[in-house]
């Protein structure tokens, strides 16, 4: 089995990740996030494999016009509306600081938390150096619907947010290192990298 172009090229682009060599790759892993009970973090693909230097951790997020989940604040809301004893504002509180430092995150979207999360901590548990969290977008051949539109619009706000504005999102670009604080079961001593590319499904 051999990676998509898409994603070689999105490696190369970074002197970090040039030369990977994947090892194994996992569809639909799972990853516990924190102590509180539910579902973990169901990466669409992990892939695990060394540089020259490091051993790396991708996860994948493949995506085609739906969101990337309900923004934060809607999500606590939704879920404790349900189940008052629920303990999602709970992981959320406690991801968040791993991720942000602080919870002011509501308008933000709950599943790049999420994302980021597992991907550091999956690759804590890999024994992996550097994290690379990758959104693969499939695109029909007659463009992108404005949901798709949309969803670039959250995931650009979501780098900002998290770079405190240094950095922006750049198609088949690796952007990074991101050094989060850490907390709970995040790590604080692996760099994560993000990046966005993009596969046009012809009929």
């Amino acid at each position: 089995p051999l990676m998509p172009e898409e994603l070689v090229l999105l490696l190369e682009s970074h002197p970090v990740t040039h030369g990977f060599q994947a090892e194994v790759g996992i569809p639909e892993k799972e990853t516990v996030l924190d102590d509180f009970g539910g579902n973990g973090r169901n990466h669409d693909m992990v892939i695990i494999g060394n540089t020259n230097a490091e051993r790396v951790l991708i996860a994948i997020e493949a995506k085609t016009d739906e969101s990337f989940g309900d923004k934060i604040g809607a999500y606590i809301e939704s879920r404790l509306r349900k189940n008052p004893r629920s303990r999602v504002a709970d992981r959320i509180r406690q991801l968040s600081m791993g991720i942000f430092g602080h919870t002011n995150v509501t308008g933000l979207r709950y599943q790049l938390l999420h994302a980021v999360a597992g991907t550091l901590i999956e690759a804590k548990n890999q024994g992996a150096s550097v994290a690379v969290l990758v959104v693969h977008e499939f695109v029909p051949e007659g463009g992108k619907s404005d949901k798709a539109r949309e969803n670039e619009k959250d995931l650009v706000a979501f780098i900002e947010r998290l770079s405190e504005g240094l950095h922006t999102l750049f198609l088949n670009r690796l952007i990074g290192p991101f050094h989060v604080p850490g907390g709970g079961k995040i790590p604080s001593n692996i760099p994560l990298y993000i990046g966005k590319i993009e596969t046009v499904v012809r009929s």
